[in-house]
């Protein structure tokens, strides 16, 4: 059990969080490069495959044979070539004919790796994702967040209850803690307890919030979906 001197001294060394995506901008996947070689291209065929070229050779990953991202980001990692991790969309999502098409540019995370992101095509998908989480970014040490608000105006078919979610992502373990009539298009707003209370993960815990659509998402500029918190 945690002492009250450390749990005063985590308290103490709270920082505030805030995680937001529009459209086609929710991470899914985070992957980075652990060969030897180098990386020539990180490529998504919509509806068919993620393809890997190095110097070392190429790998390919069907959607048909890792037909959810948890399957699909074990298969990678096995591998050893790369590493990936699961960001915005939970690991029970289906592969295909989800993802933004086309080469992936590299970028760097907030430690400075080298990164490529899979980001969600928000029409396809018809949904928008955006995880809460201390642990986004490769080599950061596992801490607690809390989820204190949501704001999202997101341009739906049909606006349809359960639509707005909530789910806590412990391990490989995905938990649906809320769910929510959705709104269209209107700027909406979801605290707790007047904006005094939080949910609360446990160290290393991930919360993922989506708002989704039956049949149709528009890629309205206007859509985002915003969560914020604290870490400990």
């Amino acid at each position: 059990m945690s002492s009250l001197d450390s749990l005063l001294t985590r308290k103490a060394m709270a920082a505030g969080v805030v995680s937001q995506v529009q459209t086609d901008t929710s991470i899914a996947m985070r992957i980075r490069y652990v060969g030897t070689g180098t990386v020539t291209s990180v490529t998504v065929t919509t509806a068919t495959n993620i393809v890997f070229v190095t110097s070392t050779g190429t790998d390919t990953y069907l959607f048909s044979a890792f037909t959810t991202l948890g399957a699909l980001a074990d298969a990678i990692n096995r591998d050893g070539r790369f590493e990936a991790k699961v960001l915005s969309d939970l690991l029970s999502s289906a592969t295909a004919t989800q993802y933004v098409t086309g080469a992936i540019t590299a970028g760097t995370d907030a430690n400075g790796v080298r990164v490529w992101d899979v980001m969600l095509d928000t029409s396809a998908a018809l949904r928008m994702v955006v995880v809460l989480s201390a642990n986004r970014d490769f080599d950061m040490p596992k801490r607690r967040v809390d989820l204190r608000e949501i704001v999202y105006a997101v341009n739906m078919g049909t606006a349809a209850a359960d639509s707005t979610q909530v789910w806590l992502r412990r391990g490989r373990t995905e938990t649906k803690v809320l769910g929510l009539l959705s709104v269209d298009t209107t700027e909406t707003t979801i605290r707790f307890a007047d904006g005094e209370g939080t949910i609360t993960g446990q160290v290393g815990d991930e919360f993922i919030v989506l708002v989704r659509d039956a049949a149709a998402l528009a890629d309205a500029n206007t859509n985002f979906v915003r969560v914020v918190g604290s870490t400990e």
